[in-house]
Order: C-alpha cells, then structure tokens, then sequence
C-alpha cells in the first residue's frame, strides 16, 4: 500500500499513469497544494524498477514544498516522472499523452522541465494544458535562473565555511564576487552545471568538472579551456575546497561522504543525501553542506513568475536572496549544532505551519 510507503510523507494526491499507444509510463506526486497550484519537474529517465520511480518521485515533491516555502512562493510542491529513456522513448504523442494527464489535474499541478526533459518538451505539453512553466516560448529554460541561485547559495557556503566572500550580505545585495584563490569541483555540467560553470570561472574560482556526457564537458571547456577535466568517478572526492553536485540525487551516502576531502558542498542536484541522516554524518566530519532544495529554488522562482505568482522584480529579489538565506540556515546549524538539513526543515515546516 502506497500510504505505508516510508517517502510518502502525507502526500496529498499521487496518480499514476499509463497510456499504452504512446507506450507512456509516469507517476505524478503532488505534496502539498498551496494557493494555486503545486509545482515542480518532469524529469524523464530510465528508472531500474517501478518502486525506483516512485520512491524517487515522492522523495523530489516532498522536497519542491519544502524548497518553495524556503524561496517565499506561495504555492505548494509536487513532481513528476516519465519511466523510459528521453533519448529513445520521447515522442510528441507520449508528451501530448502526459499534458493530458496533467490537465485532467485540473490545475493541482503546475509542470517545468527537469532532469530529461526542456523548454522544448514543455512547449509540447503546453498544446494540450496552460499548467505548464519554463517553455521555450514562455520564459524559456529554467536552467540559468536555477544556477544564478546555486551561485548565490554557494557564494553563502564559501563564507560559512572559509570566511570567503564578503561581497554575501544580510539584505542579500551582491555586488562582483571574488572567488579567487577558491577551488571547486562541478558534478555534472550540462545544464544547470555549466551555467554554474561560468558564473565560478567570471568570479576567479579554479574550477574542474566532470560529466558522463563529454559532449557536454567539450562545451564547457571550448568557454573555458582552464578548467581542469576529472574522471567522473573521482569527481566527488577531489581534492579542492568545495564540491558542486549538479547531476543524480543520492550520491551522498555512508559510503562517499567517508573519501570527500572537500570542506563544503553546494550543488543543484535534487535529493544528494542518501537519507536525512547523512546530513548528520557531513556535520560530523566538519563538512559544511547547503541544502540542495534551498540553494536551487532559482528555477522554481522563475517558474512562478511565469505562470503570473511573483513580478519579475520579485523574482530577481528572491534568486538573489538565496544566498542570504543559505547563510543564515549554515550559522545556526554552527551555533546548534545541529545538521544543516534539520535546522532547513525545521524554518520549512514553520513557513507552512506544519507540526510533523
């Protein structure tokens, strides 16, 4: 039963769908509904089993309420995933066929691109439902809003673990960062991360990547010839001073937090703690972690306002206010004690007036 599953979390609408002449596969997660809508991805890959897909989907729309209530939206977290390979499975009448499934909805869920999916496959969607952001036509993709906020966010986490960055101010004002003299290796760069990428390279980080695509780090490195390429197997455990996880989630865990060498992380990758307990075993060995659904809320904030829930003055603000926020949840986790993770929960359920 889906109700004692140990990722549902009091979901309040899971639907699961199938249509056989599309050969569609998907679930659909909505958390919490708050004011108009819920939002969040589609991310479209090839899960190994279908409970894969649903405890990746539960745990990505717990996770958006969270990160909207953090970044100030108003409205809830939800999420969705198409079981296949997009380079294989994608076709128009399988993404007309998941629209149709979002529309039946009724406007509870509001979809963007994810991990598999882009501006392009949302404009797709958008033929047969308005519940729909980060289209090619509309805002356009979500990944650079997304690694603006990841830059803010790890600005915050080179200051909290380093002293570095005093550009980063409490009213969340950010004049030219100086990053020089910071090392830092990117997990994944062919979207979210190589925009991120550039940002670190014009702030005078030294930066090495890696990716399993090398299409993607060839593009990467014609904008930037000196950043240094890893094998991405030892990417994580590199020896720089802060590691940027921007590809699959989960790849913090009890076996790859023991080999880090790094003093920091801050990436954009959804879910990079195993389990909640891991944040723990990062405080232990004095590694300052930034909640990933904190630092890489830019896209949703774009998102929202697209669909006409914030001003595009509003949205710059909140993008930039990521990193005061990172900040300030990474210096009471210090003054506590606490895990990063808890001490961004616990400012999450207060916002949404949750006791659990």
């Amino acid at each position: 039963m889906i109700f004692d599953h140990p990722e549902f979390d009091d979901h309040e609408q899971v639907a699961f769908v199938r249509d056989s002449a599309s050969g569609l596969r998907a679930v659909i997660a909505i958390h919490l509904v708050r004011g108009r809508t819920a939002g969040g991805g589609v991310r479209f890959r090839p899960y190994p089993t279908d409970d894969a897909a649903l405890t990746d989907v539960l745990r990505l729309s717990a996770a958006m309420t969270y990160k909207m209530a953090l970044a100030g939206m108003t409205v809830g977290g939800a999420k969705s995933v198409i079981i296949g390979d997009p380079r294989r499975d994608k076709t128009p009448e399988l993404l007309a066929a998941f629209g149709r499934a979002v529309d039946r909805l009724g406007g509870r869920y509001t979809c963007g691109p994810d991990v598999g999916t882009d501006g392009s496959d949302m404009d797709q969607i958008a033929q047969v439902t308005s519940h729909v952001a980060g289209r090619d036509s509309g805002a356009g993709s979500t990944a650079p809003p997304t690694a603006l906020g990841v830059f803010h966010g790890l600005e915050a986490t080179a200051r909290a673990a380093f002293g570095r960055s005093e550009s980063i101010a409490a009213d969340a004002a950010y004049p030219t960062t100086d990053l020089s003299g910071l090392t830092v290796a990117v997990q994944g760069v062919g979207g979210v991360g190589g925009h991120l990428v550039d940002h670190l390279v014009a702030a005078g980080a030294t930066v090495s990547v890696a990716d399993v695509d090398q299409g993607a780090v060839a593009a990467v490195r014609a904008r930037h010839p000196q950043v240094t390429v890893v094998d991405p197997s030892e990417i994580l455990f590199a020896d720089v001073d802060l590691i940027s996880p921007n590809a699959v989630g989960g790849v913090l865990d009890a076996q790859s937090v023991p080999r880090i060498r790094a003093r920091a992380i801050c990436g954009s990758a959804n879910n990079q703690l195993a389990h909640p307990e891991i944040g723990e075993l990062l405080a232990t060995r004095g590694i300052t972690w930034a909640p990933d659904y904190v630092v890489s809320s830019g896209g949703a904030i774009a998102g929202v306002c697209e669909i006409g829930g914030i001003t595009p003055a509003e949205r710059d603000a909140k993008i930039a206010g990521i990193g005061a926020t990172t900040f300030a949840i990474l210096e009471e986790a210090r003054t506590t004690g606490e895990s990063a993770e808890v001490v961004a929960r616990r400012h999450g359920r207060a916002l949404l007036g949750l006791s659990r």
